[in-house]
């Protein structure tokens, strides 16, 4: 059997009726030459949850025997992976019918060696016992700029997709960071490989400010992994010293935040008026 063109990882941790929507939506792309590795970072069983949408028997379940984190279940997925091209989706995210077409077409042009799309975000709530989406925005639709990358990621990881042969000059996803594996992957990306911003909407993840996304304890390991991912790369933000000042602005702001949400709470009117703000400035 030839191999497909794209490879889609989704990593997955104990969300197994999450899982089945995400695969459903993969399964439903307009776009047919691609195969899914699942990998199951010592979560739930979910087997027969990847049976139940391997219809073409494109589908492979990876189960790590101890939980490894994101970056580590993402790597092994690469590992695995027989396409040219890798595309990412996490258990809780979804891709509309034509996300793969969308990118796929675009990077088999020749010319971009890196495409990603914009993101829907979902904000979600708990109601009768399940999550629910309340209202939905696009917080990131951001043209390519590697001056602005080295301050903040630009887009989801879910939004891009790049072959695969780019990560034998770049390596993996570092497995020592707990967040913000994948801002590090394209920042180094970006100084070797063209990128392309497609502005359409081709994707939707999940927000849950309850504790489900974020709390003030994630922030606190988000301030601290901005930190180790600007000490990395500390030397392209010295070439620019408005890239300098504008990372000391952006983790300065990231610091006030969680000090603010530990006061007021994630879910206070006045923390997420002055969350709104803060993304229009950096968004």
């Amino acid at each position: 059997m030839s191999p497909p063109l794209v490879s889609v990882i989704v990593p997955t941790f104990n969300r197994p009726e999450m899982l089945g929507d995400c695969l459903r939506s993969i399964e439903g792309q307009t776009f047919r030459d691609f195969e899914v590795v699942v990998v199951n970072d010592a979560g739930v069983d979910v087997e027969d949850v990847v049976a139940r949408w391997n219809k073409r028997g494109n589908m492979h379940c990876i189960r790590h025997p101890e939980n490894r984190g994101l970056a580590a279940a993402r790597n092994t997925g690469i590992r695995a992976a027989r396409g040219e091209f890798l595309a990412y989706l996490d258990d809780d995210d979804l891709f509309y019918p034509d996300h793969l077409e969308t990118l796929a077409g675009c990077l088999r042009s020749g010319n971009p060696r890196v495409a990603y799309t914009d993101a829907v975000r979902a904000h979600q709530r708990m109601e009768a016992g399940g999550y629910r989406v309340y209202r939905r925005d696009i917080p990131y639709s951001l043209d390519f700029d590697p001056q602005r990358l080295l301050v903040r990621n630009i887009a989801p990881v879910l939004c891009f997709l790049h072959p695969k042969a780019c990560l034998e000059e770049t390596g993996l996803f570092d497995e020592s960071l707990p967040v913000l594996e994948d801002w590090d992957l394209w920042i180094r990306m970006s100084r070797r490989f063209p990128f392309t911003h497609i502005r359409k909407a081709t994707c939707e993840y999940s927000w849950r400010p309850d504790g489900g996304s974020m709390t003030s304890g994630g922030r606190e390991v988000f301030c601290r992994t901005v930190e180790v991912v600007y000490g990395k790369h500390r030397d392209l933000a010295l070439a620019d010293p408005r890239v300098a000042a504008t990372q000391r602005t952006y983790l300065r702001n990231a610091k006030l935040l969680l000090r603010l949400s530990r006061v007021l709470g994630e879910q206070s009117r006045v923390f997420r008026s002055l969350l709104r703000i803060l993304e229009k400035i950096y968004l």
